[in-house]
């Protein structure tokens, strides 16, 4: 409607002013030319644009009317849910977790592609659910619905959220839908229809401006691309090349804008607020789910019970002593490689016992089970757990086995705790017990120089990421060194665990 009026507008503007010069040169007086006409026409065509806009959005506002983008009624679906625009590939079982460290603590999004699909304004949709943890408690759980056109065109159909509001113990107080919209539906009543939008393009060019969803007044996402071929270099060491940059924001949110990097192959791999400069991180891509887990069926067991792996040696009489600061006081893990072995899914393997005390008592102690194969990897096999719990005056209050599983039994699968060759981005489960034990690790960088407070420095580590989808809002970063093992862990909340001793 403002198009339009501002067309008009224009019109007349440039009547009158070709009838203003007829007049001078009547006169004789041709002391205007035509760029002047134009400059004048233009300047007043950006007054009037920028009186219709109050939200500071102006510019941006301008130049959407002059993009001709295809409109979803046009759009072309064949193969929907075959998601494979190189900006954003979704391939279901597939989760990517991000990191952002803010003043109130640090978030943890989890954007995991589901095997699932719905139906949305006529549109079979892939189904994408996004949460994010603060300081591990759930925020906002999302699912998203898109689809991809014969064009490679990403459409964004809508979503689900659910907000979370927490009491000052931590328990939910109220939850709201704030967000949530359709395509085709008017949730809200608001007198119009929402409109599925374009997430990203399959051809961005610079200069593209898109909407990328709209339902007027509740949600009206836009992007526009400001850069291709950019190096982006994470401050958690990855580095990507050939990205593409885009300046996204919301004309409903004031200081809304925010830059985005999308990895070819990849996706989104970065997120900056112009604002308060925050970035939102890619720490990792898992893929899960039980066809992911290491064949071990393919694995060669001539020696098990030898482990010499570089970065996982465990020889037996061995024992690693760990510390760590705590707000519950100092934690010492005791970790010892035993004479003994146990067979385990018919693979004999090495037992080690791992004890975990809070200011000298007791609270864990596990054997777990470990095994080589022929190539050098080492397989963890599963773990016998006891967890002791205890009254305020320190009183033992009983105990239980929870995180118990071994491979071969109730569908339980061994998995891989080290690899013989890592390689830097590669994923992988540490075990495998559907709802019950699924630790992944995640090939993070070689070569990483550590040095303990005790002021011990350890060269060309191994950094591994390692996660849990049932605990999705966790992350902690392992450092193995060569002939050593375990010498650091770092947990999410800044604690750390050091190797203090071994013999």
């Amino acid at each position: 409607m403002y198009l339009e009026f501002a067309l008009s507008y224009l019109a007349v503007v440039l009547w009158l002013c070709d009838l203003f010069l007829r007049r001078l040169e009547v006169q004789g007086e041709k002391r205007y030319g035509p760029k002047f006409i134009a400059a004048a026409a233009c300047l007043s065509l950006m007054v009037l644009l920028t009186g219709c806009d109050s939200g500071g959005s102006s510019n941006k506002t301008a130049k959407i009317d002059t993009v001709e983008d295809p409109t979803f009624d046009q759009a072309i679906f064949s193969n929907t849910t075959m998601i494979n625009n190189t900006w954003h590939p979704m391939v279901p079982k597939t989760s990517q977790v991000y990191q952002l460290k803010t003043e109130d603590g640090t978030e943890i999004i989890v954007v995991e592609v589901l095997d699932e699909t719905r139906m949305v304004d006529g549109v079979l949709t892939r189904v994408v659910r996004d949460r994010v943890f603060e300081d591990e408690l759930l925020m906002e759980d999302t699912f998203d619905w898109f689809a991809q056109d014969d064009s490679g065109n990403i459409w964004y159909l809508g979503e689900e959220v659910i907000n979370y509001e927490y009491d000052d113990d931590d328990e939910v107080i109220e939850t709201n839908e704030d967000g949530s919209w359709e395509s085709g539906k008017d949730v809200a009543d608001v007198g119009s229809n929402a409109v599925a939008g374009i997430l990203i393009k399959a051809a961005p060019i610079i200069g593209d401006i898109y909407q990328q969803e709209f339902y007027e007044g509740e949600a009206e996402d836009m992007a526009e691309v400001v850069a291709q071929d950019v190096t982006v270099e994470l401050d958690n060491g990855f580095t990507y090349t050939g990205a593409l940059q885009t300046l996204e924001w919301n004309p409903l949110e004031k200081d809304s804008d925010e830059y985005k990097y999308y990895a070819p192959d990849v996706g989104l791999i970065l997120e900056v607020s112009l604002e308060d400069e925050e970035q939102t991180e890619l720490m990792g891509t898992f893929l899960t789910g039980e066809d992911r887990v290491p064949d071990f069926d393919a694995a060669v067991f001539t020696d098990p019970t030898l482990v010499d792996n570089a970065y996982f040696p465990h020889e037996p009489g061995t024992t690693y002593t760990y510390e760590m600061e705590t707000e519950d006081g100092l934690e010492e893990v005791v970790y010892e490689v035993l004479e003994e072995t146990r067979v385990v899914n018919g693979i004999e393997c090495i037992v080690v016992r791992d004890r975990v005390y809070l200011e000298d008592l007791l609270i864990e102690d596990t054997h777990d089970w470990y095994a080589q194969d022929d190539s050098g990897n080492v397989w963890y096999m599963g773990e016998e757990v006891v967890n002791y719990e205890y009254d305020d005056e320190d009183d033992l209050l009983g105990t239980n086995d929870d995180g118990s599983w071994e491979a071969g039994e109730d569908g339980a699968l061994p998995g891989i705790v080290m690899w013989a060759d890592p390689v830097v981005g590669e994923s992988y489960y540490q075990e495998y017990w559907e709802d019950e034990a699924e630790d992944m690790g995640l090939v993070h960088s070689l070569n990483v120089t550590v040095e303990l407070s005790g002021k011990t420095v350890y060269e060309h580590c191994l950094k591994v990421m390692d996660w849990n989808p049932l605990e999705p809002g966790v992350i902690e970063f392992k450092y193995y060194a060569p002939g050593v093992g375990v010498v650091k862990e770092e947990e999410m909340d800044d604690q750390i665990l050091e190797l203090v001793d071994m013999e």
